[in-house]
């Protein structure tokens, strides 16, 4: 009986995580993203497209948006992005934002360093 409760318990706890994150790992990177809307790993319905496209576009609109902003600016509702972040595997608003956040830090870095970065003259 025990056996038998474990496993309903897995099985709820299972499906919970499905409807958190419909049943994919979030993308770790812009980069991975891409990748997987290039090998369409990922589809977007109605709405969520035009919002994707714009977001991929811009991508300080997320790194320095709200939900209600990133709505605006795409003419969608904000419960469209926030469904979008769970439509991705994203759990939490904050770690799709942290996604374009990071990628916009990474992309500061590198042009700094190749600002630096001069060739030697002879």
């Amino acid at each position: 009986m025990a056996l038998l409760s474990a496993t309903a318990d897995e099985e709820k706890a299972d499906r919970k995580a499905m409807s958190c994150r419909c049943g994919r790992m979030p993308p770790s990177n812009l980069r991975e993203l891409k990748a997987m809307i290039a090998k369409k790993q990922v589809v977007f319905p109605g709405e969520r497209k035009r919002v994707m496209r714009a977001i991929l576009d811009h991508p300080e609109i997320v790194a320095f948006g709200t939900a209600t902003s990133i709505a605006a600016a795409c003419g969608v509702s904000s419960a469209t992005v926030v469904r979008l972040a769970g439509h991705l595997g994203f759990r939490k608003f904050r770690d799709f934002k942290n996604l374009f956040r990071d990628h916009l830090k990474e992309t500061r870095a590198l042009q700094q360093r190749m600002l630096r970065w001069r060739p030697r003259s002879r």
